[in-house]
């Protein structure tokens, strides 16, 4: 480049990073989020313009709202759950939702009745609210609203003042649903945050290849103009803003320059080519896309309709893993922060529920009809293999201890999976510790999960009779560590050496069961479930994914039972063991 060229000319320049001025405005009590709160629409204007970043927002918002809100214990608390379906209605669940995983952050407006009883729960845009500045000790005692932070001295957007949660229970509150991040006292930055240039980036090209094809696929012109009468330069700022004007507008991609040649004697223009157009933006998209993809976290950008080659046997079977890994590690979380904001809400309000969101896809029953058409070929009393199953599972025993306090009792039913289970459906890869007595990986800081045989009377079946005489409990882990036992070659699941104790129990047609126990640890005192659950309600967010316990999938309490298309296998199979 010349170095005497004092007005270079510059196609693109982006900033380095983007993040908004957060000052405190003492005079106003107020802190906004860039100036004017503008910085919430900034996000948004990502949200709309790029094509993968509002793909893989709405995604997520799906998988996180799922099937909607649900509370696991709303049988024993009905009352309250009817409570909750009343105060907080599913538009204003999917709207907390899309602030939180578009923004960042969410607001929840909490109205109170003149008795200071709840009233409703109702979501509120986060661009509407600045918080108050934090007092001596950091906290944050109110909010101010405003319809229109740009046009906030309008008496129609005239800032009100809205306590925070829990000062006041009178009128309306504001609960902020902000997960913690460093640096950020009074906002929280979206999640994707290092991809909004990005997505800006993104938008850009679009804009840029629609202006380009205007213009004739032309990065520009540069217009020699004769300069024969030595015009003076405001004279020459005049002739090329009336040149400008009649050449370009908001559809010429192309930048015009004026040239002002001295020695020329007629008007020529000149025409700057773009070289290689095609792969410049080409290779700016798929950089673009690829860092939104990086920054949200994706596992497989299938998942939002961008086709990778990932080296996957099929589509679908990518599908099926990445959906269940985005909701392990991306989707989960992010459920937890608004269910647990919403849940803080009820407990001060006296409702007590266990919440979740209900999946939006439940766990693929083919795969479990695969196994079991494949276990079809495998029962029962004279099986010598299961015998040997039932010998060692009931080494892994161990007897109920007389400081256990069993809460509940019931075959086991679904609400949510384990991540193990998750991962490996039922069929852990590691192998436990060969202590009984071990804890197991469902325990919680404050309970003991165990599994015990169940089933009337004595069976026909001598698998059965030998794990139920034995009267012992088991961890999830010693039931993976007995299914590992080889049996009869070639007969387990899909041709496998090894048989699904805790999915198929005792072989096909089995009517016997496993019942889930849930122990309070070393504790004398007799609770009922529904104040275990509230003791879970009362830990500090924080604390109580490590208490909850989690349940199984729906196929560990059904019966085993042979698919049609194996059912004449079977019963042939059944009139020659006879």
């Amino acid at each position: 480049m010349d170095n005497n060229n004092k007005n270079p000319m510059v196609l693109f320049k982006f900033n380095n990073h983007v993040k908004p001025v957060i000052k405190e405005d003492k005079n106003n009590d107020w802190v906004l989020n860039g100036k004017d709160n503008s910085y919430f629409k900034y996000v948004n204007d990502r949200y709309i313009g790029s094509p993968t970043n509002s793909a893989i927002n709405n995604g997520y918002c799906r998988l996180i709202y799922g099937q909607g809100l649900a509370a696991r214990n709303q049988s024993e608390n009905p009352t309250d759950y009817a409570k909750l379906k009343t105060i907080l209605k599913k538009k204003d669940v999917k709207r907390l939702v899309k602030d939180f995983q578009v923004q960042g952050m969410a607001y929840i407006e909490v109205i109170y009745n003149r008795d200071k009883s709840l009233s409703s729960l109702s979501h509120i845009s986060v661009e509407k609210i600045a918080p108050f500045v934090a007092n001596a000790d950091n906290e944050i005692e109110g909010y101010w609203f405003s319809n229109d932070w740009k046009n906030r001295f309008a008496a129609e957007n005239d800032p009100i003042q809205i306590p925070a949660f829990g000062t006041s229970r009178e009128g309306r509150e504001i609960y902020a649903i902000r997960p913690y991040q460093m640096g950020m006292e009074y906002f929280t930055l979206p999640s994707y945050q290092s991809g909004l240039e990005s997505a800006e980036l993104e938008e850009e090209i679009s804009h840029f290849l629609i202006s380009l094809m205007k213009n004739g696929m032309s990065a520009g012109y540069v217009i020699n103009v004769p300069d024969t009468f030595n015009l003076t330069k405001e004279e020459k700022d005049e002739v090329e803003r009336k040149i400008k004007d009649q050449l370009t507008g908001s559809d010429k991609a192309g930048t015009v320059i004026v040239n002002f040649a001295n020695g020329e004697k007629s008007i020529s223009v000149d025409v700057l080519e773009i070289t290689d157009a095609h792969d410049k933006w080409e290779f700016a998209s798929k950089e673009s896309q690829n860092k939104l993809l990086v920054a949200h976290e994706v596992v497989s950008p299938l998942l939002f309709g961008i086709k990778d080659a990932s080296g996957f046997s099929s589509n679908a079977d990518e599908l099926d893993i990445a959906e269940v890994q985005t909701l392990k590690r991306v989707i989960k979380p992010k459920q937890d922060e608004i269910t647990d904001a919403i849940e803080d809400i009820l407990i001060a309000n006296d409702i007590h529920l266990d919440l979740y969101f209900k999946p939006l896809t439940e766990e693929k029953e083919t795969v479990i009809e695969e196994q079991t058409t494949e276990l079809s070929k495998i029962c029962c009393s004279k099986d010598e293999g299961l015998l040997n199953i039932a010998e060692e599972l009931i080494k892994l025993g161990e007897d109920i201890p007389d400081d256990w306090v069993e809460l509940d009792s019931r075959v086991v039913e679904s609400h949510t999976l384990t991540e193990d289970i998750i991962n490996n459906k039922i069929s852990l890869a590691r192998v436990p510790t060969s202590s009984p007595s071990a804890n197991s990986e469902q325990d919680t800081s404050l309970f003991k999960i165990r599994y015990q045989y169940k089933g009337s009377g004595k069976g026909e079946r001598e698998f059965c009779n030998k794990v139920i005489q034995a009267n012992k409990v088991y961890t999830v882990e010693a039931l993976n560590r007995a299914s590992k036992i080889p049996v009869n070659k070639g007969f387990g699941a899909n041709g496998s050496d090894t048989y699904d104790i805790f999915l198929y129990k005792g072989g096909v047609n089995c009517k016997h069961f496993w019942e889930r126990k849930i122990f309070l640890k070393s504790n004398n005192e007799q609770i009922s479930v529904n104040q275990a659950r509230k003791m879970i309600l009362e830990l500090e967010p924080e604390e109580r994914a490590d208490a909850r316990w989690e349940t199984n999938p729906p196929e560990v309490a059904q019966v085993a039972q042979p698919s049609n298309n194996f059912w004449r296998l079977y019963k042939h199979i059944e009139k020659l063991w006879k």
